[in-house]
């Protein structure tokens, strides 16, 4: 096996343990709020990808319950890039995003030089006193 194909294998098996994790997260929480009578309802929901066809009931933590949905869009889209060859090269200067990073964030999209650029122009824009066009 070359180390192209080294490289993607243990990439994919991160995403799928990822993706796994938030599931069972995602399946934790919901059986939590609807009651262990009704975990079959959990299963088959998340089987068809569409959460909002349970009824949740009162106190569901909604917020909570999206960003753990949030993660596990960005893992399946990071899944996709991965099948097509772009995951795990930074969107920006298209060099190979170090697997460290990858394991701390595993749908990051930029290399950690890219990255901290990004926040830099970011903390400079924010702190500009003619921002929005304003002109001195």
């Amino acid at each position: 096996m070359n180390d192209k194909s080294v490289r993607y294998q243990r990439l994919y098996n991160l995403l799928s343990e990822k993706k796994a994790a938030i599931e069972k997260d995602i399946r934790t929480h919901l059986v939590r709020q609807i009651g262990p009578d009704n975990a079959n309802r959990v299963d088959s929901v998340l089987d068809q990808g569409d959460l909002s066809a349970i009824d949740m009931g009162e106190g569901v933590d909604l917020a909570l319950l999206e960003m753990r949905n949030r993660m596990k869009r960005s893992v399946d889209q990071a899944l996709l890039r991965l099948e097509e060859g772009s995951y795990g090269n930074c969107e920006d200067c298209g060099g190979e995003i170090e697997e460290k990073r990858l394991m701390a964030m595993p749908f990051a999209q930029l290399c950690i030089k890219c990255q901290r650029k990004k926040e830099e122009l970011e903390k400079i824009e924010r702190e500009d006193p003619l921002r929005d066009g304003e002109e001195a």
